[in-house]
């Protein structure tokens, strides 16, 4: 699929918006629907009826509301520092991309947009998950070990 035919893409390329640099945006790469399904499927699995799995998850909290973009850029980099993971934002069963950690945590605010998004980032190669919930906030956890 290409950027210009992805769902949400008019986040990052219209000019109402926040449009993202050109060189940040030929390293997104959105997913097919078929694809998208699958990986929504799949981001549903982390959850229990409150957040990430508690019996499945360790996990650190940040509460995004007035916080400036550096801090939550800041902690997510804490989080996970290697800006070059590949990682999957999953919104909806249409909607996924596959993008660098360093670009979602650096442009994370045009990712996830209060009180519209419920989004889920992970690294299926790092074994992590970064719920980013509507009522801004976000929950990064990692595996219990077992």
């Amino acid at each position: 699929m290409l950027l210009k035919d992805f769902p949400l893409a008019w986040r990052w390329t219209n000019a109402e918006y926040a449009p993202l640099p050109t060189d940040v945006l030929r390293h997104m790469e959105p997913h097919a629907t078929d694809v998208a399904e699958r990986l929504f499927r799949q981001s549903l699995t982390f959850h229990d009826s409150d957040g990430l799995d508690k019996q499945r998850f360790a996990y650190d909290q940040l509460e995004t509301v007035g916080v400036q973009r550096e801090r939550v850029t800041d902690w997510l980099m804490g989080r996970h520092d290697n800006e070059e993971t590949r990682v999957v934002p999953s919104w909806q069963p249409d909607a996924a991309v596959t993008v660098t950690w360093g670009i979602f945590a650096r442009y994370g605010d045009e990712f996830s947009y209060p009180v519209a998004d419920d989004l889920d980032v992970w690294s299926e190669t790092q074994g992590w998950v970064l719920p980013c919930h509507h009522e801004e906030s976000m929950q990064f956890g990692r595996p219990l070990e077992g």
